[in-house]
């Protein structure tokens, strides 16, 4: 039977079926790939010390650089101030309560001693009238120094938003990895000025790669997720224990730029093998070759 001679591309490779063992494995060519992550800077500023270079392992929550907090310190320390004074008019307002609550208190205890005495006749009209006026003037008062103590409180509360606003972009001054892993690209340097969404590092996780290859419908079909794999880098050498974690739903083409065109209209079925890493000798792009069980 005629075999053709196929070229891979940089990330794609059709998938080969085993030799000797066609009844009980499959096979496929692929080229090593991560999983990956591009830290972005979430705030303004200049970079005043980076704490990575190209090749550093990180973990997450490792901070990787600084951005200049000057700021960002100065306005939080201003809010901060600015929260502790409404707070101490806002206790000065609250016993401004307690004093027209008295005065209130004792307003109505007279209205009510001269209504007593308006009735049996003791009391004039006029000290009713008087004495009614004052309750209701200091009833006036305590409502009006209670709306102080509320609109205070509002205030605190958007000072306190602000506070944790600025407190937030006091953090994003040092971004963290969000993921462990290795520095494969770094975006910036110390002193560059940096807006929001600019890059500064991509992450790497070289502990675990992955791998993906084509399949013809005959060998896909007994394939599972779970099924075990064996990759094997194309210089020999040592094998590595793998497991397929997710089969396409749906038959592709071979990928355009393989040579023959009676290739290029088989339909495939991609699968994708997640190979644990843990020394780092699968590098990302390393061609190998993928054995998997049927």
């Amino acid at each position: 039977m005629k075999q053709a001679t196929l070229l891979l591309p940089a990330t794609l490779a059709l998938a080969l079926t085993g030799c000797g063992n066609g009844d009980r494995y499959a096979g496929g060519s692929g080229l090593i790939e991560t999983n990956e992550t591009i830290v972005s800077a979430e705030t303004t500023g200049r970079v005043t010390a980076l704490r990575f270079d190209e090749g550093t392992s990180v973990a997450a929550g490792d901070t990787l650089a600084i951005i200049d907090p000057t700021r960002v310190e100065l306005e939080l320390a201003s809010a901060r101030a600015g929260r502790t004074a409404l707070v101490a008019q806002a206790e000065a307002a609250r016993i401004q309560v307690r004093q027209a609550r008295t005065a209130e208190d004792f307003a109505r205890s007279e209205l009510d001693r001269v209504t007593k005495l308006l009735e049996s006749s003791t009391a004039t009209q006029r000290q009713f009238d008087q004495a009614k006026f004052e309750h209701d003037k200091s009833a006036i008062a305590r409502e009006n120094v209670q709306a102080q103590v509320r609109t205070l409180e509002a205030q605190i509360d958007k000072a306190d938003a602000d506070i944790a606003r600025l407190e937030r972009q006091l953090r994003d001054c040092y971004p963290l990895a969000p993921i462990g892993g290795v520095i494969t690209e770094k975006f910036v340097e110390p002193g560059e000025l940096l807006s929001p969404g600019k890059a500064l590092a991509r992450i790497s996780r070289l502990d675990t790669v992955w791998v993906k290859v084509y399949l013809p419908a005959g060998s896909f079909a007994n394939i599972k997720l779970g099924t075990h794999a064996t990759v094997s880098t194309e210089s020999g050498g040592a094998e590595y224990a793998a497991r397929v974690v997710w089969t396409s739903s749906e038959a592709e083409f071979t990928p355009k730029n393989v040579q023959t065109e009676e290739s290029r209209a088989d339909l495939v079925y991609a699968v994708k093998v997640l190979v644990p890493n843990p020394d780092g000798s699968l590098k990302v792009g390393m061609p190998v070759f993928v054995t998997l069980e049927k």
